[in-house]
């Protein structure tokens, strides 16, 4: 018997984030415009809001008011030859 493939479907999530409240956010990091520091505000937001995605690659833009944030936020999937596609998180929809 084979075993099942376990896939990652990704979607984009975008931000805006108010600047103060964004570097409010990153205090414990040297460089607030690392990509850890973003990556590290959408898992906080993940974790708040009880999404079990895990954060890929995190792009950023700002302006004098605003940081925008376009993460990648990856969700297991199981692959089933006879079944298809068995999602992992129940927040994900196909």
């Amino acid at each position: 018997m084979r075993l099942p493939e376990t896939t990652l479907q990704i979607y984009h999530r975008h931000f805006k984030i108010p600047l103060v409240r964004y570097l409010n956010t990153v205090t414990d990091f040297l460089d607030p415009w690392d990509e850890r520091a973003y990556q590290f505000v959408v898992q906080q937001y993940l974790e708040e809001t009880q999404d079990n995605g895990i954060v890929g690659m995190v792009r950023q833009k700002k302006d004098e008011d605003y940081v925008y944030l376009d993460a990648a936020i990856r969700y297991p999937m199981v692959m089933d030859d006879e079944k298809g596609p068995m999602v992992m998180d129940d927040r994900v929809s196909l």
